[in-house]
């Protein structure tokens, strides 16, 4: 099994003091949340060791409201496993270790069922907010419906694919393996898949990633208001710089791929691995160049997930080009200003 690197996190306040504090809220360097809480046994090589798990938003608004004990926290998949620290090393931030590092069965460290929020002796003094930003495209020229429509469709696939794999990038936990079973969940051989999978994938990230139009304007100018995660948003707009940059390249290494599937009969089919081993090596060589230019955080965290099988992996790294390309053509056109670039002007 693979060990997660360990994270730093800052004390927040403390929710349940007994002599010495019992239940306290970190947060990591991202904003992440983390509840945190003593361990009542011994930990070898820990004076005062402490559990802390990182929390989502929206479970620790449900653990708040008394919709959710701490057992559910605690064990809750959506973000993996917890984190171990020794309280007398907390000053400014604490270096967590994951959990498994210390011990393959941590169960019996776990908090039983049945303690809520009510039992806090201290009060929640903070706030839950996601953070959205305000991000806008300014549009010019003529504008059809369906030119809206295939905008927002591949800006949301985008947002929705960069939100996952900023997630997988801060927690290297269960979501990778459900990334994986999105992944086989489909046969990758017609568009229905990609729809599918993108979809998917929106579901899983909305709740810490939530993307809505927020004003759409109408003329020429006019312009596309959407609130979301900066990153991600920032993402976008640097990818489409990429491809505005290396078009020619990313175009030949796109082609390149698809040529490989199609000769050797996959391109349409829903095998998942290519005939001969040499015909794998090449396709991956040609869609980690292409996923390289295109994903800056993670690249290989798609092809890791794909399981070994390249006809899988190839596909998806075209899937995500030809987004990129779409959302990139509105650009080239002059049909669309990206946000920085439109306050240069």
């Amino acid at each position: 099994m693979k060990i997660r690197n360990r994270l730093r996190a800052a004390y927040v306040q403390t929710l349940v003091h007994f002599d010495e504090p019992i239940l306290a809220l970190l947060q990591n360097r991202k904003g992440t949340h983390l509840l945190a809480y003593a361990v009542p046994g011994e930990v070898n090589g820990f004076v005062q060791p402490y559990i802390a798990k990182a929390v989502t938003d929206k479970i620790f608004k449900d653990y708040l409201d008394q919709k959710v004990d701490l057992n559910f926290v605690m064990t809750h998949p959506r973000v993996g496993a917890p984190y171990i620290f020794d309280w007398d090393d907390l000053e400014d931030e604490v270096l967590m270790q994951p959990i498994e590092a210390v011990t393959d069965d941590y169960s019996s460290l776990l908090p039983g069922k049945g303690f809520f929020a009510r039992n806090h002796t201290e009060t929640f003094s903070g706030e839950i907010l996601t953070s959205l930003t305000r991000h806008e495209y300014k549009i010019d020229g003529k504008w059809s419906a369906s030119d809206f429509s295939r905008f927002y469709a591949k800006l949301a696939d985008l947002y929705a694919l960069f939100s996952y794999l900023s997630d997988l990038k801060s927690y290297v936990r269960p979501l990778g393996h459900a990334l994986g079973d999105r992944i086989a969940k489909y046969p990758w051989q017609g568009g229905g898949s990609y729809l599918g999978f993108f979809r998917d994938i929106s579901s899983d990230s909305s709740d810490d990633y939530p993307l809505q139009v927020s004003k759409i304007k109408y003329a020429s100018p006019g312009e596309i208001e959407v609130k979301g995660v900066a990153e991600p948003l920032k993402q976008i707009d640097e990818l489409v710089e990429i491809f505005q940059g290396d078009k020619q390249e990313m175009q030949d290494s796109y082609r390149e791929l698809r040529g490989i599937l199609d000769r050797d009969g996959v391109l349409g089919s829903d095998d998942r691995d290519f005939s001969v081993p040499a015909l794998a090596d090449m396709a991956r060589e040609r869609a980690d160049k292409l996923m390289s230019r295109m994903i800056t955080t993670d690249s290989t965290a798609i092809r890791d997930a794909c399981a070994g099988h390249m006809v899988t992996y190839a596909k998806i790294a075209m899937a995500i080009y030809r987004r990129g390309d779409d959302l990139h053509r509105f650009y080239a056109e002059g049909r669309m200003r990206l946000p920085e670039t439109a306050a240069r002007r």
